[in-house]
């Protein structure tokens, strides 16, 4: 996994990635977006909405852009289109969990497992603390390159993701998944101005599960599918923890059959949903990484011989503090490190 601490100007922060790390970003690009590469030009129409799009609503990441073109010298449309075309994010499998916490030692967590391809994706993980001069500082992490980013903000409001298949769609206009995430990320400072700001734009991309709690104990869950707005899924009155992998709960979106994505989704869920239930996970941190270390892949709920993914890190954000506590790796060969915004 990789690490970086960026500060200033959205221009500045990405030439900060961009010095940081212009091979590993190249040889993204060359792993998921080979093809834009070698016909960008059939691609720049895309791409000028695209920038659009992005102008209208998170003008900061055409300066960030700009700024990694700048350092890595990549062509600043190659890597927009990199950045924030649907086709890039359809080619990445990611089989994770979430758990949100209202009552813990540290007051609300957020944990998550991120599970992915056991080639090449582990290795170009970013952990991201940004300093912006203009909005809210953060930690997040993402592939190195992309904009979207799961994290917690230093308003207290943590968001973390999962894959959710369906074949559903219900629309062509919206925006991007990585583009709401920047907003939620930039703009929100508690569950319900997410839920606000999620109401009044679909969605469009790679269908996902979204968990989104913050420092005052609220939670809920979004379930997401291309050309609708997201789904809100309340957590029960009677539960202080609300959970997510790779379905949509409510029954609102159909679900695709796919057994052996399935098998792992539902032992994942059910390992977490029966010891928060039954009260036999610690609400703390150490308790919550010991839940993640259970579900990881392979490992307790997913043998060897079924495994597709691989759980590539784990995190943990106190969202009282603005600190997570990052796993890199399985937890067999990785250890905890912590990541503090103060």
């Amino acid at each position: 996994m990789l690490f970086i601490e960026t500060r200033g100007s959205w221009r500045e922060m990405g030439r900060q990635i961009g010095d940081a790390f212009p091979e590993q970003l190249r040889s993204c690009i060359d792993y998921y977006a080979a093809w834009l590469v070698a016909d960008l030009d059939r691609y720049r129409p895309a791409i000028a909405q695209i920038r659009d799009l992005i102008s209208a609503h998170v003008p900061e990441l055409i300066d960030e852009t700009a700024g990694l073109a700048e350092s890595s010298g990549i062509d600043e449309d190659t890597l927009l289109g990199y950045r924030f075309f649907n086709e890039v994010r359809e080619r990445i499998s990611e089989g994770c969990s979430v758990v949100y916490v209202a009552n813990s030692d540290v007051g609300p967590i957020l944990g998550r497992n991120c599970d992915l391809s056991a080639t090449f994706d582990p290795d170009i993980q970013l952990c991201r603390t940004s300093r912006p001069t203009d909005g809210p500082d953060r930690i997040t992490t993402t592939y190195l390159g992309m904009a979207g980013a799961v994290g917690v903000n230093a308003s207290g409001l943590g968001i973390g993701g999962a894959s959710a298949h369906t074949q559903s769609h219900y629309g062509v206009e919206g925006l991007p998944g990585q583009i709401l995430n920047l907003l939620l990320m930039g703009r929100c400072g508690c569950v319900a101005e997410a839920r606000d700001l999620l109401s009044r734009h679909a969605f469009l991309g790679k269908s996902q599960v979204l968990l989104t709690g913050d420092r005052d104990g609220a939670s809920v869950l979004f379930e997401m599918a291309p050309g609708r707005t997201a789904e809100p899924v309340d957590r029960p009155p009677e539960q202080d923890w609300q959970i997510c992998t790779n379905f949509f709960p409510s029954g609102r979106i159909p679900i695709d059959p796919e057994p052996m994505y399935l098998e792992s989704a539902y032992a994942r869920f059910g390992r977490m949903s029966h010891t928060l239930g039954a009260g036999l996970v610690e609400r703390s941190v150490s308790g919550i990484q010991q839940l993640l270390t259970d579900i990881a892949q392979p490992g307790l709920c997913i043998p060897q011989d079924h495994v597709t993914l691989q759980t590539a890190y784990s995190q943990v954000m106190e969202l009282a503090t603005g600190r997570m506590h990052i796993r890199p790796g399985h937890p067999e060969d990785a250890s905890w490190q912590v990541v503090a915004l103060t």
